[in-house]
């Protein structure tokens, strides 16, 4: 993951926070009310609903600078291909869950924003009428079309024509990465079926370990993560753009050792040499789950009138 750098000086921020072509909201996009100040460094919060986040503006050219192949290569993730058969372990009991809640999820179309290298279309095909999704990661992309054949476009879902027959929109870890996650849901809002599903993961800033971890919480690292959500104001903004809220879980995440290693030793202990020494050790392959109970699970369903 990136670093903890929230600096206003700081020249990498600066030369990533472009002019947008969607606009900064200046006004909390949950609750439409005034920012004030936020005890966590290089943040800032809602006075009244307590959302908080980051106060930088992205372009998409700079998002997609961001989210190209370093990402998934060394920076947020160790090798994200590599992570292949770990991902689709927690992808699968998210599927579970969905098929738990939504009966008829084998005759509906799924959609997913921020797709990334289809792991999840991959795993949720056999289970749904169809499956496909959009990432702003061109490399991403290339991967999900040529290695799976998978339904897959390069964009940001904002810019992309209207989808028809959507019976679920999935955003896996997603929304803290969106200048505007506001429209996002709002755009799913409208090209959802009546009826229709969002299931949305993201960091719980209200869990315990959160709100015991402070300004060194993991989740926290602008410029990839600029919202930071608690179960109630993803709620409120869900609520607020026309759906009830159906579900909500702390699952845990299965992740492979190597990977943790070189989140710890490499990227937030900057240990690059000792990671690279003992990284290959057989030990290191071994995948393990954990629950720190602060990654959320909400499914929201869209009212019908």
């Amino acid at each position: 993951m990136i670093a903890f750098e929230t600096d206003a000086g700081d020249s990498h921020l600066q030369q990533l926070s472009q002019v947008p072509r969607v606009p900064k909201k200046s006004n909390c996009l949950v609750c439409d009310g005034g920012y004030g100040s936020c005890q966590l460094p290089g943040l800032k919060q809602c006075v009244d609903c307590g959302f908080i986040t980051a106060d930088l503006s992205m372009s998409d050219e700079a998002l997609s600078k961001l989210y190209g192949e370093d990402y998934f290569h060394g920076g947020e993730y160790r090798d994200y291909v590599s992570e292949e058969a770990s991902l689709k372990v927690n992808f699968r009991h998210r599927i579970r869950t969905l098929q738990s809640l939504i009966p008829d999820l084998r005759e509906r179309t799924v959609f997913e924003i921020g797709c990334a290298y289809g792991f999840f279309l991959d795993e949720v095909r056999g289970d749904v009428a169809v499956a496909k999704g959009i990432d702003i990661s061109a490399d991403a992309i290339e991967h999900a079309r040529t290695a799976n054949g998978l339904d897959a476009t390069t964009g940001s879902y904002l810019d992309h024509p209207r989808e028809s027959g959507i019976g679920l929109m999935a955003m896996w870890d997603t929304v803290e990465h969106l200048p505007r996650p506001d429209l996002f849901i709002e755009k799913a809002g409208r090209e959802l079926e009546p009826g229709g599903y969002i299931a949305i993961t993201t960091g719980d800033i209200g869990s315990f370990n959160a709100r015991f971890r402070g300004k060194h919480w993991r989740m926290i690292h602008p410029p990839t993560h600029l919202h930071y959500f608690s179960v109630d104001t993803l709620s409120r903004l869900l609520d607020r753009h026309g759906f009830d809220i159906m579900h909500v879980s702390h699952p845990g995440n299965t992740r492979d050792l190597r990977s943790i290693l070189h989140f710890i030793l490499d990227l937030r202990m900057g240990w690059g040499g000792l990671y690279r020494r003992i990284a290959d050790w057989r030990i290191f392959k071994l995948s393990i789950s954990m629950n720190l109970c602060d990654i959320m699970f909400v499914v929201g369903r869209r009212r019908t009138s």
